[in-house]
């Protein structure tokens, strides 16, 4: 799946896909929605009982999952966003992606170099997130 022209999204499962594989951007996605469910679902990662503990893992499985999910985003702004804006799904969808990078912010779950894709849309829509003296 692409992100552009400087950026290529490879998926690795460590399963069927033991090593980054090329993909097409509605493979990449299938296999991505059927991975993502597939960890919400397993209540050893995101336990349901309460009083049960999250696992040691779990902070990373999270910037692992939403790190994924944000190479959608770019995918999305760089190769579809003609058509969200003939939609008129604009305004959904910024909001959507700006939810999406605080909540990662908040919490230190990307990597500012993973914003680098859509680093100058990032910038003027969550300027705060590479605002001189952020921690993140």
């Amino acid at each position: 799946m692409s992100g552009g022209p400087r950026y290529e999204y490879r998926w690795c499962d460590g399963v069927k896909y033991k090593k980054p594989t090329s993909l097409s951007a509605p493979d990449y996605m299938t296999l991505l929605m059927e991975w993502v469910e597939n960890i919400i679902n397993d209540e050893s990662i995101f336990p349901i009982q309460v009083g049960t503990p999250f696992p040691k893992n779990f902070r990373s499985t999270c910037k692992k999952l939403l790190s994924r999910l944000y190479r959608v985003f770019v995918h999305v702004y760089v190769h579809h966003f003609d058509r969200v804006v003939d939609l008129q799904a604009e305004p959904h969808v910024n909001m959507c992606y700006k939810h999406f990078c605080y909540f990662c912010h908040e919490f230190d779950l990307l990597k500012k170099e993973e914003l680098a894709p859509l680093y100058e849309m990032t910038n003027r829509l969550c300027p705060e997130l590479f605002s001189v003296g952020r921690q993140n």
